[in-house]
C-alpha cells in the first residue's frame, strides 16, 4: 500500500493559515498596523477602496526593512518579536506570531515598498497567491507601504462570505479605533474611496477619545488611576448621562494591546450599580500595565483574549477605583430641589401672577359685645383664598406633573359623543400595568405599556408606507447631535424617513446634525438621546438595515413616543384605549413578539367553575 500522508505546498498551508489569520478586510488592516506601530511609526495613513475588497493600502513613517528583511517578512513563521519559547511570555509587541504576511500574501495581490533611512534606494517586492512575481529596487520615502488588492481573489468562498460594504468598513474602523485609542501618540489619516474619512492627530488620550467618539465626551470624561504590586490602572471612565444601550464604547487594553474580557467588564458595571438604568452601558477607556510575565496574550488568533494571573485580584482593585472615582466626583443620587415635582414649589410664586400689598379692611359698624347681629366682619373681600385649598391645588399639580397620561390625539380618536364599536361591557385597572376588559362575552388582559407601543407603532408605520408625512412642532432653538463619522452615515441614509415621521433634522457640518422640530407625541428631551442611541445600535450592529430602515427607524421612534410609566386612567380612557387597541391590527403582540394582550373566552371561565 502506498504512503498517503505527505507535506502540503507552502501556497495551500499558508491559504491554511489564512484562514485563523485573515477573515475579513478588517484583519489585514489589524496585521499591518500593528507592524508598522511596532515599526516605531509616528504617522500612519489607511487607505480603504471599496471596503477593502478592491484595495488596502498602509503607509507609516517607520524604521523600513532591508532588501533582506522585506524578502524574509513573507515566510511563514518569520519574526523579529522572538527568538525562543521562553521570549512568547515577556512579549510587549504587537504582530509576533510570523504568520500574517504570508497569509496576507496567500489570498490577494500584494505590493510591498520600503526604505530605511540608512539607504539611498529601496525595495519593492510583488506577490500574488505566495507566488513572488517581481523584487527589484524602489526610490520611495523612508517607512514601509503595503498595498492588499483583490482580497480572495484565488479563494471566491471565502470573498461570498464578506458582509456589504458599509459592514465591512464597520470593522475596520472599530480596529483603527482600537489601535488608535492606544497610541495617541501617533497620528491616524484614514482615506475611503479617495476621500478624508478622518484625520486622528496625535495628541493626548483624552483628545484621541473626543476626536473618535465626539464633542459630547468632552465634559464627561472622569480619570481613573490607581497602582498596586501587581497592576496599574488608568484611563477614562464616562459619566452616568453617557451610557448607551450598546457597550460600542467600551475599551480594556493591557500593555496597550486591546481585549475583551467579561469578569472586568462586570467589575466595573457593579462599580456603577443603579447609577445607569439596566441594559444600559457606560464608556470607558480602561489601561492596565502589569509585567508580561503575569499574562499570556497567545491564546487566541486574533490576541484578543487573554489569561491573567491574578484576574480576581485585578477586579476587585477595577471595581474599587472605579467606585472610588464616582464617589470623588459626587456621582451619586441626590436630592434636587431645584426640581419642579419638588415640595419646595408649593412656596414658589408664578411668575404669571401679579402680586401687590395686603389691604386691611375695616368694619366701622362691628361691635363685639353685640350678638345679634351676624357676623360681625362680612365684608373681607370676595377672593380671599381657603387654606386647605392651597395644599388641594398643590396636590392636584404634583399629581398631574408626576403622572403620564394617555394623549388619545396621538391616533385616531373616537370622539366623546360617540359610542365605541366594541361592545365594552366593562373596564378595571390592575395594578397600573394591566386593563382586564370585558367585550363581547370574552375577557382581555391587556398589557397598558406594550398595547400603546403597539398603537402608536401601528400609527408610524400607517405614515411611512402611505408615504404621507405626519405634522412636527417646531423647537424654541435647534438642538444640536454631535456623533461619530459612521453614526453620521447612518444618519444620513435614515433622514428622509425621520422627516416623514415629523421629526425636522438635518446636517450641519460632518459630524453634526440639528433637530429643528418634533412630532407632538414624543418628547424633545426624549428625542434627542433616541436618535443618537438608534444611530450608535445600527451603525454598531454590524448588520446592513439598508433594505429595512423604515422598519428600524419606526420600531425605535414608537418606542420613543410610548409610555414609560404606568398611567392611571379613568374609566372613559380605558373604554376608548381598549376599543382603539381591539380594532388595530396585530393588538395580542409587539412589534418583537411580546405578549400584549390575553383573551379569556367567558364560557371557558365558567366551566373551570361547574
Amino acid at each position: 500500500m502506498a504512503d498517503i500522508i505527505h507535506l502540503l505546498p507552502d501556497s495551500v498551508a499558508n491559504q491554511i493559515a489564512a484562514g485563523e489569520v485573515v477573515q475579513r478586510p478588517a484583519s489585514v488592516v489589524k496585521e499591518l498596523v500593528e507592524n508598522a506601530i511596532d515599526a516605531k511609526a509616528t504617522e500612519i495613513t489607511l487607505s480603504i477602496i471599496d471596503a477593502g475588497r478592491t484595495a488596502i493600502q498602509i503607509t507609516d513613517n517607520g524604521v523600513g526593512m532591508s532588501e533582506t528583511d522585506a524578502r524574509m517578512a513573507f515566510e511563514r513563521h518569520a519574526t523579529s518579536k522572538i527568538k525562543d519559547a521562553a521570549d512568547i511570555f515577556t512579549i510587549r509587541t504587537m504582530g509576533f506570531r510570523g504568520e500574517a504576511l504570508a497569509s496576507i500574501a496567500a489570498v490577494s495581490q500584494t505590493e510591498l515598498k520600503t526604505r530605511k533611512k540608512e539607504n539611498e534606494l529601496g525595495t519593492k517586492i510583488v506577490i500574488a497567491g505566495s507566488k513572488i512575481e517581481s523584487q527589484e529596487p524602489e526610490s520611495c520615502p523612508v517607512g514601509t507601504t503595503f498595498t492588499v488588492k483583490n482580497l480572495f481573489f484565488n479563494t471566491p468562498a471565502r470573498r461570498k462570505f464578506l458582509k456589504a460594504n458599509k459592514t465591512e468598513f464597520t470593522y475596520i474602523l472599530a480596529e483603527i479605533h482600537q489601535t488608535a485609542l492606544a497610541n495617541p501618540h501617533i497620528c491616524f489619516t484614514i482615506l475611503k474611496d479617495g476621500d478624508l474619512y478622518a484625520k486622528y492627530p496625535s495628541g493626548t488620550l483624552k483628545q484621541r477619545i473626543i476626536n473618535i467618539f465626539g464633542k459630547q465626551m468632552d465634559k464627561g470624561l472622569l480619570a481613573i488611576e490607581d497602582e498596586s504590586s501587581i497592576v496599574k490602572i488608568h484611563g477614562f471612565i464616562g459619566v452616568p448621562e453617557l451610557a448607551k444601550k450598546t457597550g460600542s464604547n467600551q475599551y480594556f487594553f493591557v500593555n496597550d494591546r486591546f481585549f475583551r474580557q467579561k469578569s472586568f467588564l462586570g467589575s466595573i458595571m457593579r462599580a456603577y450599580g443603579n447609577l445607569v438604568p439596566q441594559k444600559e452601558y457606560p464608556p470607558f477607556f480602561v489601561f492596565l500595565e502589569i509585567d508580561p510575565g503575569e499574562i499570556d496574550v497567545n491564546i487566541h488568533p486574533t490576541k484578543t483574549e487573554i489569561k491573567f494571573s491574578e484576574e480576581f485580584n485585578i477586579c476587585q482593585l477595577l471595581e474599587a477605583t472605579v467606585k472610588y472615582t464616582l464617589g470623588k466626583s459626587n456621582i451619586v443620587p441626590t436630592l434636587d430641589f431645584s426640581d419642579p415635582e419638588d415640595y419646595s414649589d408649593m412656596f414658589k410664586p408664578s411668575n404669571t401672577i401679579v402680586t401687590s400689598p395686603p389691604k386691611i379692611a375695616i368694619n366701622p359698624s362691628y361691635n363685639p359685645f353685640k350678638t345679634n347681629n351676624g357676623p360681625a366682619y362680612n365684608n373681607a373681600p370676595s377672593n380671599a383664598r381657603n387654606w386647605e385649598k392651597l395644599f388641594e391645588d398643590y396636590q392636584a399639580k404634583k399629581s398631574s406633573s408626576t403622572e403620564q397620561t394617555i394623549d388619545f390625539g396621538e391616533f385616531t380618536e373616537i370622539s366623546n359623543n360617540e359610542e365605541p364599536e366594541l361592545c365594552i361591557q366593562s373596564c378595571t385597572q390592575v395594578q397600573r400595568k394591566y386593563i382586564v376588559a370585558i367585550v363581547d362575552d370574552k375577557i382581555y388582559i391587556i398589557d397598558i405599556k406594550r398595547a400603546h407601543y403597539r398603537l402608536i407603532y401601528n400609527t408610524f408605520e400607517e405614515t411611512i408606507t402611505s408615504s404621507q408625512k405626519l405634522p412636527s412642532q417646531k423647537t424654541l432653538l435647534p438642538i444640536r447631535i454631535e456623533v461619530t463619522p459612521q453614526e453620521a452615515e447612518t444618519l444620513q441614509e435614515a433622514l428622509p424617513q425621520m422627516n416623514q415621521l415629523g421629526i425636522d433634522i438635518e446636517e450641519f457640518g460632518k459630524q453634526t446634525f440639528v433637530i429643528n422640530g418634533t412630532p407632538s407625541n414624543i418628547p424633545i428631551e426624549t428625542l434627542q438621546d433616541t436618535i443618537v442611541d438608534f444611530a450608535s445600535s445600527i451603525t454598531n450592529s454590524g448588520k446592513n438595515f439598508k433594505d429595512s430602515w423604515q422598519e428600524h427607524i419606526v420600531r425605535t421612534m414608537a418606542k420613543s413616543a410610548s409610555l414609560y410609566r404606568n398611567p392611571e386612567m379613568s374609566k372613559d380612557e380605558m373604554q376608548r384605549f381598549v376599543s382603539k387597541l381591539l380594532q388595530s391590527k396585530s393588538y395580542t403582540i409587539t412589534p418583537e413578539g411580546q405578549l400584549i394582550t390575553v383573551i379569556v373566552e367567558m364560557n371557558d371561565l365558567l366551566k373551570k367553575f361547574n
